[in-house]
Parts: C-alpha cells; structure tokens; sequence
C-alpha cells in the first residue's frame, strides 16, 4: 500500500535524499505503524514529539497501529522556546 510521511523542521535531516522537499511517497506492508517508520528512519522516538495522521492528532498509544492505504503521516520535533 501507500502512504506519505512528512518530517518538519529538524527531522528532515532523516529524509532520504529522494524525499520531494519533506515529504516522501512509500509503499510498505499494510502491517506497518507510524513506530515502525521511525525506526526505520532512524528517528529517536523522544524526537517525534507530535504526530497527525491525514491532519488528525494521533496519541503515543495509537502509533503502534497500522496505517491504512493513503494515509499522511506528519512527524514534527519536539519545540524549544527561549
């Protein structure tokens, strides 16, 4: 199946270089999770401070599921303020 993860701000550096700016189309198994796709990235979970899924929050406890055929998946870090 398909799906599109975007990385923001710092977490593009775990793009690879074929990503189209901080998006990048995969075809994965339809067993795969949003944790799943961090680690196969290399992105620290601690990093991946907030989720959505086609623009909906989605929790810690919900990132172990599977996604679905065309889903979005949007990773942002974790912000710090000065």
């Amino acid at each position: 199946m398909k799906i599109t993860i975007k990385f923001f701000s710092s977490l593009m550096e775990y793009l690879p270089d074929t990503a189209d700016g901080n998006a990048i189309e995969l075809t994965v198994s339809d067993t795969q999770t949003p944790n799943q796709l961090l680690e196969r990235y290399k992105v620290p979970r601690e990093e991946a401070q907030m989720m959505m899924r086609n623009g909906v929050f989605l929790p810690v406890e919900a990132r172990s599921q599977p996604l679905k055929e065309g889903d979005v998946l949007s990773i942002w870090p974790t912000i710090q303020g000065g």
